[in-house]
């Protein structure tokens, strides 16, 4: 029985180590949590943070020392593909080159291949002070988005043109990062487009297109907050090929051979750009829920076989159908949850497939800001978009979540 060591524990980590036990697997679980959800379901677990890369290896030939060999190696939902990477050198698992995790959580020099490589980008820069933020913004207007080099998700990212205050936002992005770096790049409208690919042995295939749900742009602005996305993809069939090639050129960029890639892209005035390329499986329930339902693809069953080194067919990574899919989350006034409800009315909404509350009593609910303060999220299906959408909306009215 091979043995798959899943870094992360949370709770998107946990409809995979189910179904990697479903598989035949025995599985493994690491998270700095000792009372992480994971670890009730996995085979046998260590305490080790997701991003203490060298605590997680050595936690890993811990544990193979005591239990036995580890196979493979890969995470759900946690931006640690640099954790991985370390585990597998360490452990001469398959899995993706210390230089390609390496690349893939710098954004700045992930910009910087890219653009090497001839990987649309948007224009971008280094950003050393919050005196050369002025200048550049002097020299090119605010029409720019200013991040952290190295965190994770959206946390420390502003757009600059709802921003008044702009030492203050390079001071914000600064904090943010581990090794204090700081970048921009120029704010591309237009749609996006998340994309989760699987790469064998250089060969690209992309089963997960998701339209981004931006509709809370201007309402959290100067913060990004997506509220899910939409499946199938409204745009034309040429747009998105372009976007399935610039992927897999992107991934190819950062020397990824084997493995899954997670994509942000941005459609502007017709042209594909790359936003970020991650090494690894997405959270939000991409990869574990909605590409399945969407397309019949298991798409993180074909990532386990390839953490472990096993083969995975074309055919088993190409989209058998395209089912409408629609995910949206909940996100309710700031304050501290005092009740919860709701859950088994929205599941018997026609087409709603999951619908369930991550807050619990007693939690605090953050103003929306750089983190999408979701306490809930709901995934429906229909035989049109709209149908799907409706099934949504009506379960997120059954979901009751009290603050004050």
């Amino acid at each position: 029985m091979k043995t798959l060591l899943i870094v992360s524990g949370g709770i998107e980590a946990c409809h995979g180590i189910r179904h990697a036990k479903d598989m035949g697997f025995k599985v493994v679980c690491s998270d700095a949590n000792p009372e992480a959800p994971g670890f009730d379901l996995a085979d046998g677990h260590f305490v080790a943070s997701t991003y203490d890369a060298e605590a997680t290896a050595a936690g890993a030939e811990e544990y193979v020392r005591k239990h036995g060999p580890i196979d493979g190696v890969t995470t759900i939902g946690a931006d640690v593909p640099l954790t991985v990477a370390t585990v597998a050198a360490r452990l001469k698992l398959p899995g993706i080159s210390l230089a390609s995790a390496r690349l893939a959580t710098d954004k700045l020099a992930m910009k910087e291949q890219f653009a090497k490589c001839g990987v649309p980008v948007p224009w971008f820069s280094a950003v050393a002070s919050a005196e050369d933020l002025l200048k550049i913004v002097k020299a090119r207007g605010r029409n720019l988005v200013i991040k952290p080099v190295d965190s994770r998700g959206s946390r420390g990212v502003q757009r600059l043109s709802h921003v008044a205050d702009l030492p203050a936002a390079f001071v914000f992005a600064h904090d943010y990062s581990p090794t204090h770096r700081v970048m921009v790049e120029e704010y591309l409208d237009g749609p996006q487009v998340s994309t989760e690919s699987t790469v064998i042995n250089g060969r690209c295939f992309t089963p997960g297109f998701s339209d981004r749900n931006y509709e809370y742009l201007d309402t959290y602005a100067p913060f990004f907050i997506e509220n899910g996305g939409d499946l199938p993809s409204h745009l034309p069939q040429a747009i998105q090929d372009e976007v399935k090639d610039v992927v897999a050129r992107a991934a190819a960029a950062l020397g990824v051979e084997t493995g899954t890639v997670k994509g942000d892209i941005v459609v502007h005035d017709g042209k594909v750009f790359v936003i970020e390329l991650a090494a690894r499986l997405s959270g939000g329930f991409f990869c574990s829920r909605e590409i399945p339902l969407n397309t019949g693809v298991d798409f993180i069953g074909a990532a386990f076989r390839l953490a472990l080194g096993l083969p995975v067919t074309e055919e088993g990574v190409t989209p058998k159908y395209q089912r409408h899919i629609i995910q949206r989350y909940v996100i309710p006034k700031p304050g501290t949850v005092v009740s919860i409800g709701g859950n088994e009315e929205a599941l018997k909404i026609p087409g709603v497939i999951e619908a369930f509350i991550t807050a619990k009593s007693g939690d605090v609910i953050p103003p929306a800001g750089d983190k999408r303060p979701s306490a809930a999220m709901v995934l429906a299906t229909g035989e049109t978009r709209d149908q799907a959408l409706e099934a949504a909306k009506a379960a997120i009215a059954k979901l009751a979540i009290v603050t004050a």
